[in-house]
């Protein structure tokens, strides 16, 4: 009798397993790239990388180029600068040619393809305090500027701002 009520057991549970569903999720993804142009239609091909851009400008007074590099920091105000992060830390204040187009305020943490002149500049105290002031700086650090810093600077006459998001779908 014992034989029987476990034989009858082990049947009845391994039933039992058979008959659970086993559910599996499919799950996959997908980058979404969103790109928005300002200024001057450019396209991406030909854009070097900041250490490519970084090798070609040594030596040189000015550079017209096209180069993709991380946006850091935007205008808080209008989005009448940037800067991008050239590695090394380094980081170079992109303006646009005749103050004609701005980029979004919210454009930091993107991919910005940017086509114009490169150059080696001296930017004064007043407008180091106006950038400053632009980002929403503190006080304290607007006048802790006393001296011109000689930085790289871009001056862009088209810009395209990349944004590449992982989508994760669940079916």
């Amino acid at each position: 009798m014992k034989k029987l009520i476990f034989i009858f057991s082990t049947v009845v549970l391994v039933a039992c397993q058979n008959n659970q569903e086993q559910e599996k999720e499919v799950v996959s993804e997908e980058i979404e790239v969103t790109i928005t142009k300002h200024g001057k239609d450019i396209t991406e091909e030909g854009a070097i990388t900041a250490a490519e851009f970084l090798a070609q400008f040594e030596g040189k007074d000015s550079l017209y180029t096209k180069l993709i590099a991380p946006i850091n920091e935007v205008c808080a105000k209008k989005g009448c600068w940037m800067t991008i992060n050239l590695g090394e830390d380094k980081d170079m204040r992109v303006t646009f040619k005749d103050y004609d187009f701005f980029v979004p305020k919210d454009a930091a943490g993107r991919f910005a393809i940017v086509q114009g002149f490169a150059k080696i500049d001296t930017t004064s105290v007043a407008t180091l305090k106006h950038y400053l002031e632009d980002a929403e700086a503190s006080q304290e650090e607007i006048d802790a500027v006393t001296e011109p810093e000689i930085n790289y600077s871009f001056e862009a006459e088209g810009v395209i701002i990349k944004e590449e998001k992982l989508i994760t779908k669940g079916e």
